[in-house]
């Protein structure tokens, strides 16, 4: 009896919910009556009246339906968009809020922005789709907030971290996990968010994960987090130059990173350099000032 209630307290909640019951409910009740009434009279007059009543009272029930129907849309609708609404609004938040951190060390500032940039045009190499390459983007843009949990004494030691230190790191890759999931639109990228620590060959964390069980994403971004922390300053030690940062991660292929992504950001870094070259020759030659791609720029 409790369980019944508890169903009925439910449908009483769900907007034109009851206007859907109401309808199906007296168009039964007009189809059991004139199935009584016909079966009592043999008046084929009666018959006809009955079944016009019928007819009449289901047409009404049916367009009763429709519009409840269609009022559970639009509100189904309205939800939606709310939902994606504050979805926006809070990864706007997050941005924001890593954008400040950032913004206190020199060695962090514009780190995110160049990682969702280098992410995405890893991605184009490899083939990913527009869709994948733009979620790929607002993912690395992101992947890092759950050093959010790391105090700062460990994040900004300009010596080498202890153990302890090092296992507090290591949970930030799921921390930033757990803070993105209510973000429904990066479903499909969030894996590498929570992956994007593991290596080829089992040795990464948080899980230990290897190959082809760490999914393309992460991988992805595995290789364009290590390359800008190589070419930018830490507290630690000074940037490598972009050869040699690439050529440090070409050398962990095949145990710690995934030979194709290297190849593609190797081919992406070469392009970029290419340009810069080419605005060098050209403000050398005295031709007229152009402003650089932002692409080109960011690192």
């Amino acid at each position: 009896m409790e369980g019944r209630q508890a169903v009925f307290s439910k449908i009483r909640f769900i907007p034109g919910a009851a206007e859907i019951i109401r309808a199906v409910g007296i168009s039964a009740l007009a189809v059991a009556l004139a199935v009584y009434v016909m079966t009592t009279h043999e008046s084929r007059a009666v018959h006809v009246t009955m079944a016009a009543v019928v007819l009449l009272i289901m047409a009404s029930s049916m367009l009763q339906v429709s519009r409840a129907v269609g009022h559970l849309h639009r509100q189904q609708d309205a939800s939606n968009q709310a939902s994606a609404k504050a979805e926006r609004h809070y990864f706007k938040v997050l941005r924001r809020v890593l954008a400040a951190l950032e913004a206190r060390e020199p060695y962090t500032r514009g780190r995110s922005k160049r990682i969702g940039y280098l992410a995405r045009r890893v991605g184009e190499k490899l083939g990913l789709s527009h869709d994948e390459c733009h979620l790929l983007d607002l993912a690395g843009q992101v992947h890092d907030i759950g050093l959010l949990s790391v105090p700062d004494r460990i994040l900004n030691k300009p010596s080498r971290l202890g153990s302890s230190e090092f296992r507090n790191v290591q949970k930030h890759s799921e921390a930033s996990f757990e803070i993105l999931q209510p973000l429904t639109f990066l479903a499909d990228v969030l894996p590498a968010v929570k992956y994007h620590h593991e290596r080829m060959n089992g040795t990464g964390y948080p899980y230990g994960i290897a190959g082809d069980e760490i999914p393309l994403t992460a991988r992805i971004l595995a290789v364009v987090d290590a390359y800008d922390a190589m070419s930018h300053d830490r507290p630690h030690r000074a940037a490598l130059p972009t050869v040699e940062a690439l050529a440090e991660l070409r050398r962990c292929v095949p145990a710690g990173y995934d030979g194709d992504c290297v190849t593609a950001l190797e081919e992406v870094m070469q392009m970029r350099q290419l340009r810069r070259a080419h605005a060098v020759t050209e403000a050398s030659q005295g031709a007229p000032a152009t402003r650089q791609p932002a692409e080109a720029v960011v690192s």
